[in-house]
Order: structure tokens, then sequence, then C-alpha cells
């Protein structure tokens, strides 16, 4: 499976919306269209960049992955969804580390419904 490294204030992170005067860090994108977000750093903190871009990744249809999130990130990816769990990844980490993800939601008429209900409430 390839992936590429991307970093804030290049090109191909600018064309994710990764751009250098609203982030510092790297991630990387997978064939398979998962997004890993190894690490970033808000530019301009408190304005909403950062749930910016991961709502834009996710209505483009990345999977996106965070890995190791510092607790203000969990924040914002608890009201996404995501969840806990370890994965392993070899060309980066030794063992396996924490990784933050959105679960697939089931395609269902009723699931969708509800959700919009609960987001709506949050």
């Amino acid at each position: 499976m390839g992936a590429q490294r991307i970093e804030s204030g290049t090109p191909e992170g600018d064309a994710l919306g990764f751009s250098e005067d609203l982030f510092s860090g790297w991630l990387e994108v997978r064939d398979d269209n998962r997004l890993y977000l190894h690490y970033i750093i808000s530019r301009r903190r408190c304005e909403g960049n950062t749930q910016d871009l991961i709502r834009t990744w996710l209505s483009i249809g990345y999977d996106v992955r965070v890995v190791m999130p510092r607790p203000i990130m969990q924040h914002i990816l608890r009201k996404f969804r995501f969840v806990a769990s370890l994965e392993y990844l070899p060309r980066q980490y030794e063992d396996c580390i924490e990784v933050w993800y959105r679960p697939k939601i089931p395609d269902h008429p009723f699931l969708k419904r509800h959700e919009v209900k609960v987001a709506a409430l949050s």
C-alpha cells in the first residue's frame, strides 16, 4: 500500500487545506483513502480551523485517523464521534500506538436521521 508524507506549506498540503499559515505539522495519505494526521499545531488557536479541516476531509470521503492526539485535539475529535484505538504503524513507530478514528455508520435511513438529531443536540 502506497503512502505519501505531506507537510504543511507544500502544494500537496495546500490542496488538502493543510496550509502553512494555519497549521504546522505533517500527515500521511494512503492509497486506500486513509489520512493519518501525525502531528498538528494550529497557528491560530480557537478559530475553528482544525475542526474545519477535519470536517472537510470527512466530507471529501477520507478515513481520517489522528495519531496520539493531545487532550485539546481529543476534545475536538469527540465532537466528530472519533474513538481511540491501537494501531501498529511500523514505518513510524516501534510499538502499537493510540490512533483515533471515526467508526463507519451503517447505511440505514433510521440511523442517519438519528445521527443528525444527536448531532443537533451536541
